[in-house]
C-alpha cells in the first residue's frame, strides 16, 4: 500500500486492475469474458430531439467495452457512480455513432440519441477505434 494524501491506497498494477474489473462485471453479467478497453471516467447525455438540446442524463463513471460468450457478443457498460443503475448498451445491430472528440455520440435500438463526454480526449479516440472494429454504422445527422 502507498500513502497519498492521507489515504492508503492500494498498489495494483494494470493488469491486477483488469482482472479486479473483470470480476466486478461478471458478477453483474456472468456471460462477461474480457474487458476489450476501459475509460476511467465518462458523463451522459440524452439529446432531446423535439427541443434540440442536451441535457445531462445520471450516469457517470468508468466505462467498459466488454466481449461476451453468448448474444450480444459486444456491449458497453458504464458503472454508474450517480446511482445504482448501471448503463448498457449493446454495440451490434441497431447501434450508430459519431465522434466529435471529447464526445461520442450514438443512436441505440431504442433511437434514443446520446452524447458520452470522455474526462481524457484519448480514451474517447481508442473506444470510437474499437467500435470501428465492430463495423457499427458510421456517421449519422440529427441536427
Amino acid at each position: 500500500m502507498s500513502q497519498q494524501s492521507g489515504k492508503l491506497m492500494p498498489n495494483l498494477d494494470q493488469q491486477s486492475t483488469k482482472l479486479l474489473n473483470l470480476t466486478v462485471l461478471q458478477r453483474i453479467d456472468p456471460f462477461v469474458e474480457e474487458i476489450l478497453i476501459t475509460a476511467a471516467h465518462v458523463t451522459f447525455y440524452e439529446f432531446n430531439i423535439d427541443l434540440s438540446q442536451w441535457s445531462r442524463k445520471d450516469v457517470e463513471g468508468s466505462l467498459f467495452v466488454v466481449k461476451r460468450n453468448t448474444q450480444p457478443r459486444f456491449q458497453f457498460i458504464v458503472m454508474n457512480r450517480r446511482n445504482t443503475d448501471n448503463l448498457v448498451e449493446n454495440l451490434l445491430g441497431d447501434f450508430e455513432y459519431e465522434v466529435q472528440a471529447p464526445y461520442l455520440l450514438y443512436r441505440n435500438a431504442s433511437q434514443e440519441v446520446n452524447g458520452i463526454w470522455f474526462y481524457n480526449a484519448r480514451e474517447c479516440e481508442d473506444v470510437a477505434n474499437l467500435f470501428n472494429s465492430f463495423s457499427c454504422v458510421l456517421m449519422w445527422r440529427y441536427v
